[in-house]
This record gives C-alpha cells, sequence and structure tokens, in this order.
C-alpha cells in the first residue's frame, strides 16, 4: 500500500542516483522482463532476408542451436515428438513465416501500386510528348517558312548589289572609251576601214575583230580571246533575256558567315571601355565649375562626368542603331531625320567640350608667393604662364586636339552600331539559331515519348514479372523455414541422450512439411 507524501514540493521529483550494482558474470546480459498477465515475453525473432545468403546460415544456425538446447534440457520427450500437436519451437517457425509471407505480400501490393501510377504517369508523360513533338513540328514550318522568307530577300539584296556594281563598271567603261577617244585611240565598236556598227549587228563587209587597242582599255561587254583563256560558257536557251531581265547577274546571296563582323559582347565591351577612358576626363574638366573638397560638390561633378560620357558615348551609337535598323519590315523610313538630329546635338556638344578641354589646359599657373612676401632670386616672370606656351603649341592646336579625340570616341560608337548586322541577315541568324534549338528539343523529345511508350507497351509484363518474383519470394520463405525446422530436429539428434527421443526425432524428420500450413493454404 503506498502513501503519499504532503512535505515535498509540487513539480517532478528529484533524480536520484541508484548505487551500483556490483558486476558478476551474468550482469551484462539482458533478461527479458515479464508481462503483466505473469507470461514470459518471447524475444522477437529478427526477420530473416530470404535472399541473403549469410542471413539464411545464421537463421539456420539459431534453428539448430535451439534444438540443442531444447534437447540437452530434456524439453522434448518421444510423446511429444510422436504426438499431433506442434512442438512449440515449430508453431514459433510457422508464425514468422506467415508474418514474412504477409510482408512480402504487402512488398508486392506496395509495388503493384506503385507500378500502376508509374504506367499511368507515363501514359500521360507520352502523351504530352507526342503533342510537344506535334507544336515542334509547326514550330519549325514556320521557321522554315521564315528562312525561306529571309534567304529571298538576302537574294534580292544580292541582285540590287550586283546590278549597282554592273552598273557602275559599265559607267567606268564609258568614261575610258571617251578618255580613249580624247586621246586619239581607236573605238572598239568601229571598223579601221570606217564601217560602224548599228542596232542590227555589223555593217555589211566589216569584220569583228578582237580588240587589240590599248592595254588600259577595259571592255566587259566583251569576251577575252587571248589564247590560254577559257571560253565563256553557253546556256542552252537561244531565247535567254537575261540581259533584259539580270538573270545572268549573281542572284543568289553568297551565305551565312560562322560569327558576326562584331558580336554583341565585344560591342558592348568597347562601349563600356571608351566610357571608363572618358569618365576621369570630364570629372577633371567638370572640377573647376564646382570645386574640390567636398563630398556634395564631388558627387555633383561625378554625375555631370557620368551623364555626359554617356551621353557623348550612346547618342552617336543610337544614331547608328537606328539608321542600320532602317531597312528592317515596318521600321520608320524617314528615321535619318531623327538620327541626323541627333548627331547634330552631338557635334554642337563635341565642339563646345573641346572648348572647355582646351580652355582647362590653358589656363595661366600663378607661381605660389614666398611666406615673407618675397619671390627667390632664380625666378623669373616668364616661367608663369600656361602650359601650352611653355610646350611651345598654339591654342587652336589644343582645341582641335580635343575635338577630334571627342569626334574619335563617338564615331567608335557610331561605326559599332553600323557593324551590327543587317536586319534581314540578323533575322536569318536568329531563325537558324531558333530550328537548331527546336530540332535539339524534338530530338528529346522522341526519345523521351519512346522510352514512356516503351514503358507503358511492358506494363503487363513487369507485372507479370512482379508476380513471379513474389511468387518465389514466397516459396523461399517456406522452404527456409522448412529448413530451420528440420535443423532443429537435427540439433535434437546430434544431441538427445536417450535412444527414444532420437528416434522419435528421426520419425518426425521424415515428414514433410514439418510446418503447419498457412491461412491461404488451408481455404484453398
Amino acid at each position: 500500500m503506498s502513501t503519499t507524501t504532503t512535505g515535498e514540493p509540487p513539480g517532478p521529483r528529484p533524480w536520484r542516483r541508484s548505487a551500483p550494482r556490483p558486476e558478476g558474470q551474468g550482469s551484462r546480459q539482458r533478461v527479458p522482463r515479464g508481462r503483466r498477465d505473469g507470461t514470459r515475453a518471447v524475444p522477437r525473432p529478427s526477420r530473416p532476408a530470404v535472399l541473403d545468403v549469410r542471413a539464411e546460415q545464421r537463421f539456420l544456425d539459431e534453428a539448430e542451436r535451439r534444438g540443442n538446447d531444447a534437447a540437452r534440457s530434456g524439453a522434448l520427450d518421444p510423446l511429444v515428438l510422436q504426438s499431433d500437436d506442434r512442438i512449440p519451437y515449430f508453431a514459433e517457425l510457422a508464425s514468422l513465416r506467415d508474418r514474412v509471407i504477409r510482408g512480402i505480400g504487402e512488398d508486392t501490393h506496395r509495388a503493384e501500386e506503385q507500378a500502376r501510377l508509374d504506367d499511368a504517369h507515363a501514359l500521360a508523360e507520352a502523351a504530352r510528348l507526342r503533342a510537344e513533338v506535334e507544336l515542334i513540328d509547326r514550330e519549325l514550318a514556320r521557321t522554315d517558312e521564315q528562312i525561306a522568307t529571309t534567304t529571298r530577300q538576302l537574294d534580292l539584296l544580292a541582285m540590287r548589289s550586283t546590278r549597282w556594281n554592273r552598273f557602275r563598271d559599265s559607267l567606268r567603261e564609258r568614261m575610258e572609251k571617251r578618255a580613249l577617244e580624247g586621246r586619239g585611240g581607236q573605238d572598239p565598236h568601229r571598223d579601221p576601214t570606217g564601217g560602224t556598227d548599228d542596232e542590227d549587228g555589223p555593217a555589211r563587209g566589216v569584220r569583228q575583230a578582237p580588240d587589240t587597242g590599248d592595254q588600259q582599255w577595259v571592255n566587259l561587254g566583251q569576251p577575252d580571246l587571248t589564247p590560254g583563256t577559257p571560253a565563256p560558257r553557253r546556256t542552252g536557251s537561244p531565247d535567254d533575256s537575261a540581259a533584259a531581265t539580270g538573270a545572268g547577274l549573281a542572284r543568289a546571296w553568297e551565305g551565312l558567315h560562322k560569327r558576326p563582323a562584331v558580336p554583341d559582347w565585344m560591342r558592348w565591351g568597347l562601349l563600356g571601355l571608351i566610357l571608363a577612358v572618358e569618365l576621369p576626363i570630364y570629372w577633371v574638366a567638370y572640377q573647376p565649375f564646382h570645386g574640390i573638397g567636398s563630398a556634395n560638390v564631388d558627387v555633383q561633378t561625378g554625375v555631370l562626368a557620368v551623364g555626359t560620357a554617356a551621353v557623348m558615348v550612346v547618342l552617336p551609337h543610337l544614331a547608328g542603331l537606328t539608321l542600320r535598323r532602317r531597312p528592317e519590315t515596318g521600321s520608320f523610313r524617314a528615321v535619318w531625320f531623327p538620327a541626323l538630329s541627333l548627331l547634330g546635338v552631338w557635334v554642337f556638344l563635341t565642339g563646345v567640350l573641346g572648348v572647355v578641354r582646351a580652355k582647362y589646359v590653358m589656363q595661366t599657373e600663378e607661381p605660389t608667393p614666398a611666406s615673407d612676401g618675397f619671390r627667390p632670386a632664380d625666378t623669373d616672370s616668364a616661367a608663369a604662364g600656361s602650359l601650352i606656351e611653355r610646350l611651345d603649341l598654339e591654342p587652336w592646336t589644343v582645341t582641335w586636339l580635343f575635338v577630334a579625340l571627342l569626334v574619335l570616341s563617338g564615331g567608335i560608337g557610331f561605326l559599332l552600331a553600323l557593324c551590327k548586322e543587317h536586319p534581314y541577315l540578323d533575322a536569318y541568324r536568329t531563325a537558324i539559331e531558333r530550328r537548331g534549338e527546336l530540332a535539339r528539343r524534338r530530338e528529346l523529345s522522341l526519345v523521351e515519348a519512346e522510352r514512356e511508350r516503351v514503358t507503358a507497351d511492358t506494363a503487363e509484363a513487369r507485372r507479370e514479372d512482379r508476380r513471379a518474383a513474389a511468387e518465389d519470394r514466397v516459396r523461399a520463405a517456406r522452404e527456409l523455414h522448412e529448413a530451420a525446422a528440420h535443423r532443429y530436429l537435427s540439433g535434437v539428434l546430434m544431441t538427445a541422450k536417450e535412444p527414444a527421443v532420437t528416434e522419435a526425432a528421426m520419425r518426425l524428420s521424415q515428414k514433410w512439411p514439418l510446418l503447419p500450413m498457412t491461412r491461404s493454404e488451408v481455404s484453398a
């Protein structure tokens, strides 16, 4: 009977350290505690790994050891071995076997459920990938159409360029012809006998001879008939109107270069480098306007210097970009007017800032007076003056120098903008890169779709394989526990001292199976 204490304070009791127990031979062995109903708790055997050879061997050795212990302790007699009642260890093995089989069934059900989810996901993923491939095919068709359209535009530009070159060459030919005629040269279209060519061809009796006049004469209309020169290739159709329609010109575009002339990273890097070079110069040029020595003054000078440097570099670059993108479809055709206006503003700022820089350099430096009011004897009044006087430079030279430097920095930005690819060429390169990316995506989607389709198609075969694997595991578990029962009897046979027990164990070991059937087997 327990009594309550009223003198203890509320709360948990303080921890009391118990006295150390004497260490004996069995002090380190854990003794299973008894249950409340008085029965002894059986240690929970570990679940044997059926596919692990070492675990199976340990499990069988444990069964043999249990048989040795039972025979040595005399717990088995011939009546127990020959009766129809179960041996306690066999009942334990049957319970353990049933639990292992139920665990295998649970694992099989979970694996089957996960496999069904995976198969459904594979079907959905295969459908999604097929739809994605169809979308990519449509995108590829549109991209190919854009590439074809851009190629036609580039071919048209090539034909126009060739026409201009031919027109220029014809003008040059006429000018050279007139120059030769003025110097008393011979007209290649005039016969030395006085005959002339008309629209229908050479005059009657006039022989068409090759041009053997001045070596400076270049005739683009006649082929070169000098020995060793191959004759020009003729077309097969006699009614070819190449001269009238321009079909004989180079109407095809020469093709895309591997890399653009000036990549974007190089263009922005050069612009940043120009800004970094111009910024300290503007900082020094603006210091006389604000002063030196105050944080507020330095902030004002820095903001003005950064703004001026950005405007003087970015302004011509924007004007060049505007002019470069003028041939683009849908662009403002009169964009040259605002571009030239921006360039005019930039030219004005260039002149003003060049003059400011020159004035800063040309300012006069007064000598520092001595502390007592007298200057040293070696100090001459001629030494005091501006820097350009000491360098023997003219003021206009310094002014034009700074103006030229500003024009150079802005002109580099303008040329970088003009070095950007033609809008048609840029569109062609972008379409080519997009087509390559779409082709890679299509290939990956096709591979993934085929993989998911194969996964979905082999679902039934994999289900049969899982069922067969589960049956093999169940069969292996039953055989393992039957082998453990026989090893138990083997331990009894090797350790039993009574011949009757040995004979009863030998007769019992001839039975198969030793363990009772499971509930599913009984119901079947």
